[in-house]
């Protein structure tokens, strides 16, 4: 589900104070490498100058990851203050010899970052042997990798859709790219794929959509376009989505069904039931209080209940209300309702996923992960077999693994980037037997 990740993409707006034109312009951009020690991550700070000042866009160009709100920022020349509350994240720099000089903090801990002029030389996304770059029309402009396993084919084929947040093709997570290890997988067993960068990631279209139903109507697109390309076998081809992703699979247009569909820690509760059920479970790994817990709980029901009630337009306005009313500080509560007050969110919210569950009629595998804080397993595999009863499905929960497939005894969202591994190989095997099984069940004359 939604994910807070360290130099994810942030955009402000930023207050200029004393400036003049004999001043050094800040316009422009700047790089540097982030280095928390288990990952160097390359940012980009992009600053526009207008006649209200500045506004940029920070990215970590090694990350894909969710917007991350930022409740405070300043410019007092040469000196700039970027906040980013809801990470707990903050760079202070001065410029300096024409380079900023400064401090990337979070959780505590401080990160010298220094930032020379220039963007970021673009490198292209990495491509294995059996790769190859693609580029999918479904109204906005999809970039992706199409991976085929050795042999002449044709091959059956997954689509892969990944979870919510801003991801690149391969969900880049510090230094793990999780979709570029599964695909590998997937070739290995002998199974074609492609990934895709999502809207404003990598080199697909900027154009965010509007909801989760838009989204399947992009996966349809791109379910096409993967059945013409050459080494597929057009007659055998599904979807694999994880996490979000794992719902958004069942909610492509009819006129684009999936032969078979393999869901990974799939949302298969409603967004409400989810946001409360994740909640409590990282409170109580964090070891918080009952009264912390209740309090949470408390927040979160407000927030989807402004987010419900909203009209259309309104609901920004509606969730910093309830925000405030249970004493988030003014600054936090409108960014935080800048987050939740989306469109795309309140659509979410009023998502039914045991009914997309029950409208597709083809063949299911639902592979939850024992540890997972994110989507549950136990009540989730239990609200996939409710919603599944008389289609065909097979649901079973890997061990000893967290909503990545890693190993993990705790599950904790803090583990994902510093994991030894993208996937457990044990949870990679699983997941390619179970995914050769549907294939071979599903489109045996077929293959």
């Amino acid at each position: 589900m939604f994910r807070t990740m360290l130099a994810a993409l942030a955009i402000v707006t930023l207050a200029m104070a004393g400036h003049a034109q004999s001043q050094e312009s800040l316009a422009g951009s700047w790089n540097g490498v982030l280095d928390v020690g288990a990952a160097q991550l390359r940012l980009e700070l992009r600053i526009e100058e207008n006649e209200d000042g500045y506004s940029a866009v920070m990215v970590s160009v090694d990350q894909g990851g969710s917007a991350i709100p930022v409740s405070d920022f300043a410019i007092e020349y040469p000196e700039i203050d970027l906040q980013m509350a809801a990470a707990g994240a903050r760079y202070t720099a001065r410029l300096t010899d024409g380079r900023l000089v400064g401090t990337f903090a979070q959780g505590g801990a401080e990160f010298p970052l220094e930032m020379a002029r220039g963007a970021v030389e673009a490198a292209g996304p990495e491509l294995a042997p059996g790769e190859s770059e693609v580029f999918v029309d479904a109204g906005v402009r999809l970039a992706g990798t199409l991976r085929l396993p050795e042999g002449d084919g044709p091959h059956p084929a997954v689509l892969m859709l990944n979870g919510s947040g801003s991801q690149d093709r391969d969900v880049t997570i510090g230094n793990h790219r999780i979709f570029a290890v599964l695909a590998e997988t997937l070739a290995e067993a002998g199974i074609a794929s492609l990934r895709l960068d999502d809207r404003g990631m990598g080199g697909s279209d900027s154009t965010p959509a509007t909801g989760p139903r838009e989204l399947g109507r992009d996966a349809g697109e791109a379910l096409a376009f993967l059945r013409t390309a050459d080494g597929v076998d057009a007659r055998c081809t599904g979807v694999l989505g994880h996490s979000e992703g794992g719902i958004i699979a069942f909610l492509l247009p009819d006129a684009s069904q999936p032969d078979f569909i393999v869901a990974l820690a799939p949302q298969a509760g409603t967004l409400e039931e989810t946001l409360l059920e994740q909640g409590e479970a990282m409170n109580r790994v964090m070891g918080a209080s009952e009264d912390v817990i209740e309090a949470t709980r408390a927040r979160q029901l407000a927030m989807l209940e402004a987010l419900a009630s909203a009209p259309p337009g309104e609901a920004g306005a509606a969730v910093e209300a309830a925000f405030l009313a249970h004493g988030i500080p003014a600054d936090a509560a409108r960014q935080q309702a800048a987050f939740w007050g989306q469109q795309y969110v309140q659509e979410a919210a009023a998502l039914d996923p045991a009914a997309a569950l029950a409208g597709y009629d083809g063949p299911v595998l639902g592979i939850f992960a024992q540890n997972d804080l994110q989507v549950l397993a136990e009540v989730n595999a239990q609200r996939m077999r409710e919603a599944r009863a008389g289609l065909p499905a097979t649901i079973g929960i890997v061990p000893g693994v967290n909503h990545l497939f890693q190993a993990s005894e705790t599950g904790s969202p803090a583990d994902y980037a510093r994991a030894p591994h993208a996937m457990s190989p044990d949870a990679l095997t699983l997941i390619a037997e179970g995914a050769g099984e549907i294939i071979a069940h599903t489109c045996g004359d077929a293959r």
